[in-house]
Order: structure tokens, then sequence, then C-alpha cells
């Protein structure tokens, strides 16, 4: 495998994470506009830990490529299980990140209306 192949599977593992990256950025983006409270810091690290969940797991996807690319099969069989470890572990991350959302559009809506908005 030379190392344009490993470079365009390289992008094309990364590129499938791209759409969520995206759609995070801008959630993040909408949130910096919002009056800073409780709920918006939980909101943002919430993005935050999806992002990152995000990325580790491109990288994590993108390991067993680089380990063929360099003809380590050796390292590749021992790889399975600390890739496995390793994608449950973001797995619960997401789901974290998840919460923290749901606590923050909780925390939001509960809060009430300003009078004359009702």
């Amino acid at each position: 495998m030379d190392s344009s192949e490993v470079l365009q599977h390289l992008l094309i593992t990364v590129g499938y994470r791209l759409p969520i990256l995206i759609a995070l950025g801008v959630a993040l983006v909408m949130l910096l506009d919002t009056p800073r409270s409780r709920a918006r810091t939980v909101a943002m690290g919430g993005l935050g830990v999806l992002m990152l969940a995000a990325v580790v797991s491109a990288g994590l996807s993108a390991l067993p490529l680089l380990f063929v690319a360099a003809d380590n099969f050796d390292g590749l069989r021992g790889l399975n299980t600390l890739l496995s470890a390793g994608h449950f572990g973001m797995s619960l991350l997401e789901a974290a990140g998840f919460i923290l959302l749901a606590w923050a559009l909780v925390q939001a809506l509960r809060r009430p209306l300003p009078a004359g908005k009702a």
C-alpha cells in the first residue's frame, strides 16, 4: 500500500465524520449567540464532548489502516480488543454528551418566560 492510497483511505475515514462535526460546529455557533447561563455552559460542554468523541472515533477507525500500511500485521492482531474498548469508551462519551445537551434543554425550557412574551 503506497502513501497516496493510505492518505486517500484516511481522508475517506475522517470524511465520514465530517457532517457530524459540521452540525456540532453550527450548533456551537448558535449557542454563542445566546445569553450566558448555566444551561448554555452545560450545552457547550456537551457539544465539546460530542466533538471530541467524533474526532477520537475517526482516529480509532483509521488506526487499523495505519498498521496495514506499515505492514505491522502482528500488531494488528492485538489491536482488535483495544479498538473494541476504545469504541465502547467513545460510545459512553457520546452518551454523556447527549445527556448534557438534554439537561441543558430541559433547564432552558423550564425557565419562565418574561412577562408579556407568553
